[in-house]
């Protein structure tokens, strides 16, 4: 009979970590969660004592030992520059997990999730932004992901960002009048946009946060045509960086897949993926979009298979896959 081999994935981000434990048939064997895994957030030593306890989690749910695993898969938040390699893989040594490992932006393993190939494109829209891309002979590319000054936009950060200018552009007359200004004033309590700009610019209020996007979708889906601007705007703005990446990669022009990750995309606003892939089938009419409902984390897993030489199998994807969905979905973690 023959013996399985055992992998580990680890999805870190900024709000919580998974470690995910898998045979090489896809079958899920335990699976861990911690708090938030960013480097940058908690501290190299913060980071390996998040990381050590989801994985603790994750090998005493499936009854093995460290010393078991035979490969591992990391997609890391905080793992955004060449210099981070050298110090995110010493809090890695300092795990005992034998065996080779690839050690990727989160983004990564995102995408490693979402396609059965492997290689694509990720358009990643949270609180933030980044695209990532892989073509077929390993080359990875991605955009910075800092922000708006680096060229990033596509977070719902960026699109309560551009609706409040809008808003502000209304009360200039520079702008067509929008409901998004009596939204805003009702959520401060205020009677005009002025008192609002004043609140903000003397700092006696929070500025509008990423939490507020989906009231941005509700006013463009009531048919305001300013919000609906908004919408497709950041959305073209991130299909432009996802062209773009594939353009870099060698994929523009090809039916490559494009994953649609992140909160945003499961508000599942068709106004705004409509936008992405406006911009990304101008030089790719045949592309295929695929909004995530996997994990990540199973990105990180199917990583770590390929790092160890295994090719994987799209039963393999589909299974671990579905088998980490149906754990995720049970009691909570």
């Amino acid at each position: 009979m023959r013996r399985s081999l055992f992998f580990l994935g680890i999805d870190a981000g900024a709000t919580k970590t998974h470690a995910l434990v898998a045979d090489d048939s896809g079958h899920v064997l335990g699976l861990g969660q911690a708090g938030p895994g960013n480097w940058e957030g908690v501290g190299l030593d913060g980071a390996r004592l998040v990381y050590t306890t989801a994985i603790e989690k994750a090998l005493a749910e499936a009854g093995l030992r460290v010393g078991q695993l035979c490969a591992a898969g990391y997609g890391l938040a905080g793992m955004d520059w060449p210099s981070d390699e050298a110090r995110l893989g010493a809090v890695l040594d300092r795990l005992g997990v034998p065996g080779p490992r690839i050690l990727v932006n989160d983004a990564y393993a995102a995408l490693r999730a979402g396609t059965r190939s492997g290689y694509g494109v990720a358009a990643i829209a949270g609180t933030g932004t980044t695209v990532a891309g892989c073509n077929a002979h390993g080359e990875r590319f991605r955009t910075f992901g800092e922000g708006m000054g680096l060229g990033d936009i596509g977070g719902a950060g960026d699109i309560v960002f551009w609706a409040l200018r809008a808003a502000a552009l209304a009360y200039t007359g520079r702008g067509q009048p929008t409901a998004l200004t009596e939204r805003f004033l009702a959520l401060y309590g205020l009677e005009s946009f002025a008192q609002l700009a004043e609140k903000l610019c003397r700092h006696e209020v929070e500025p509008p946060r990423a939490a507020l996007a989906p009231m941005v979708f509700e006013v463009a889906e009531a048919g305001d045509g300013v919000a609906r601007d908004v919408l497709h705007f950041v959305g073209y703005e991130l299909g432009a960086n996802a062209a773009a990446v594939a353009r870099r990669l060698g994929l523009a022009g090809t039916p490559f897949e494009l994953v649609l990750a992140g909160g945003v995309f499961r508000a599942q606003s068709s106004l705004f993926v409509s936008a992405v892939l406006e911009a990304v089938r101008a030089e790719s009419p045949a592309v295929q979009p695929i909004i995530l409902h996997t994990a990540p984390v199973v990105g990180s897993v199917l990583l770590g298979m390929e790092a160890a030489g295994l090719t994987v199998a799209a039963e393999v994807h589909d299974r671990l896959a579905a088998e980490t969905r149906a754990r995720l979905q049970g009691p909570a973690r």
